[in-house]
């Protein structure tokens, strides 16, 4: 029997008369005032663990992680923000308080964070792709509200073997062959500020798209894209929460996502303030040399979790058949 995997994780989006009026990105906010978030510098630097995938080698995991963050910046011209590149030097671990943005592969019998001296083990459900930590400043009144201070991606190996779709693949071992350039390029939108563009349950009632409009279904929307040039232009966006097996529309940006990216870190704004983590000073930056000093965040962190999930359904017959 043949299966369909979906991509997703909650978050919403709105539907227009037409494709061309279909624009709908959405914007992560704090739980409190449901204030937008975003990164207060210029830059933000991402790193993998030096574990990688056990399905890849090291050099194609970190080729495709710089491709992944060149498929935002390479069409984010409206925006400020860039992305840089750290090669893998050792293990890493997620936390807020390095400030550096890290990739890291899960591996083992369960897709879980592992305990550290100050935080318990965190696990995941079993259907997620990967998940991206966006460790922000949630206090409500001040000015530092909704300022991200981290974000970190885990991969879910456990469940998937990353793949490289348009090479030669692996034999399957029974998980589910992900493309790992389209889970990426969707998780650094997630690290870049963006949210879902449909919705698998319930939304804050804040929780919009940049019409103010409340996000439809993800199922809503797939359902009915063959016959709504609306719901079809929110279904190819990177950020919208589910695609089928083996899915690489997702590599590459659409005009909602790169709006989405622009109203975050609009040209004009520009902090000029990008730091290289653990250091007093910055290199690699196209940005004026500064170190940022944010508020102080005892009390303030708020973790918010988003990524892809694999969804699992049986096709029926008809469908598998054609």
């Amino acid at each position: 029997m043949s299966a369909h995997n979906w991509l997703g994780l909650a978050v919403a989006v709105t539907l227009f008369g037409n494709a061309a009026s279909a624009s709908a990105y959405v914007r992560s906010r704090t739980a409190d005032s449901c204030n937008p978030i975003y990164w207060q510098q210029s830059c933000v630097y991402i790193q993998p663990d030096s574990s990688f995938v056990p399905d890849m080698t090291g050099a194609d995991v970190e080729r495709i992680i710089q491709k992944s963050m060149s498929n935002w910046m390479t069409r984010t011209t409206g925006s400020y923000f860039k992305l840089h590149y750290l090669p893998a030097s050792g293990p890493l671990t997620v936390t807020y308080k390095d400030h550096l943005s890290v990739v890291v592969f899960r591996t083992g019998t369960k897709f879980c964070r592992p305990a550290t001296d100050s935080s318990a083990q965190v696990c995941y459900d079993s259907s997620a792709a990967a998940v991206t930590t966006v460790s922000y400043i949630n206090k409500k009144g001040d000015p530092s509200d909704g300022v991200i201070v981290d974000a970190d991606i885990e991969m879910n190996a456990v469940n998937n073997q990353f793949v490289e779709i348009g090479k030669t693949l692996p034999a399957s071992d029974g998980r589910n062959q992900t493309d790992l350039e389209n889970t990426l390029t969707h998780e650094i939108g997630h690290l870049l500020g963006l949210d879902h563009t449909c919705r698998l349950s319930a939304d804050p009632a804040c929780l919009t798209d940049e019409k103010g409009q409340a996000r439809q279904l993800c199922d809503v929307i797939e359902k009915g894209r063959l016959l709504s040039p609306a719901y079809q232009a929110l279904y190819v966006t990177t950020m919208f929460a589910v695609a089928p097996q083996k899915d690489i529309e997702k590599r590459t940006p659409k005009d909602d996502d790169i709006a989405g990216i622009a109203a975050i870190s609009p040209l004009g704004k520009d902090p000029n303030v990008c730091e290289l983590p653990g250091a007093t000073t910055s290199s690699g930056c196209s940005c004026e040399v500064g170190r940022q000093k944010p508020s102080s965040l005892a009390g303030l962190l708020l973790t918010g979790l988003a990524g892809l999930v694999l969804f699992r359904r049986k096709r029926r017959a008809s469908d598998a058949d054609s």
